[in-house]
Order: C-alpha cells, then structure tokens, then sequence
C-alpha cells in the first residue's frame, strides 16, 4: 500500500510496493498532465514485463502531491537476458534499448544489478530542495 503523503508533499522515505492499479488509481487520474504521463507509465510497466525485468521503480514529481507533476522518472532493472532479447529483434526489447540509448524519453533509466538498483534508489530517494531531504519512491509489482 502506498502511504500517505508527508507535510511537504512527498512520501514517506522507504521503497514502497504496489500494484499498477494502485499506482494509477493514486498518481494518474486527477489531473491533465497526471492522465498524460501515467500512459507513459503503463507503457513502461508492460515492457517491463514482456521482457521480464527484475524490478521497476516510479518517481518524479508524478509521485508527489503535485496537482500538475511534470515528469514520471523510472528505473527498470533488466533481466540477464536483456542484449540477447535485443540481439534476436523482440520488439519491446529494440524500445527500451532505444529509450535508454537516445534518453527519449529521458525519464526511463536501467540498472543491470543489485549496484545499480541500490545507486538509483538511493539518488531517487532524495529530493532536489537544498537541504536534499530523504523520501520514498514506488516499486511496481510485476
């Protein structure tokens, strides 16, 4: 379950897991942007699946209390197949290659271990404010 929001606007720190229909339910419908960018989102989420990453996580000001957030950041940890599944031409592979390697959208990043994974956490787990203050982002159950 995701929490509530904190006094100034973000989730309380920590890594917190739901479902697609949690985040959607909660982040994607109640403005313009937020019905934009969570298409964005599902798409990511569905590639995520076919070629079976590891994890997924969304931030951004797409999981604050924003009413018009402008951005949803993402990190998929790719599976150990993941250059053979582009090597053979699987087409969501071939997108999210490109994606990552043209940073079109910029807002999609990998991780390709546990490194990785904890790096991006870490840096998504703080704010852009000066005092650079800890919160928490979103893990999407796949």
């Amino acid at each position: 379950m995701i929490p509530e929001f904190r006094d100034d606007g973000y989730l309380p720190i920590g890594l917190h897991l739901a479902t697609e229909q949690e985040v959607v339910s909660r982040f994607g419908t109640t403005s313009t942007s937020r019905r934009r960018l969570v298409q964005r989102l599902l798409r990511w989420v569905e590639i995520a699946r076919y070629v079976r990453a590891k994890r997924f996580f969304v931030d951004g000001s797409f999981v604050t209390a924003k009413p018009a957030p402008e951005d949803v950041d993402a990190v998929i940890w790719l599976p150990n197949d993941f250059l053979d599944q582009v090597a053979r031409g699987i087409f969501p592979a071939l997108e999210l290659e490109h994606a990552l390697l043209t940073r079109q959208p910029e807002e999609i990043v990998a991780a390709e271990d546990r490194r990785d994974w904890d790096d991006w956490v870490d840096f998504f787990s703080r704010t852009r404010e000066p005092d650079g203050r800890r919160k928490g982002v979103v893990e999407i159950e796949l």
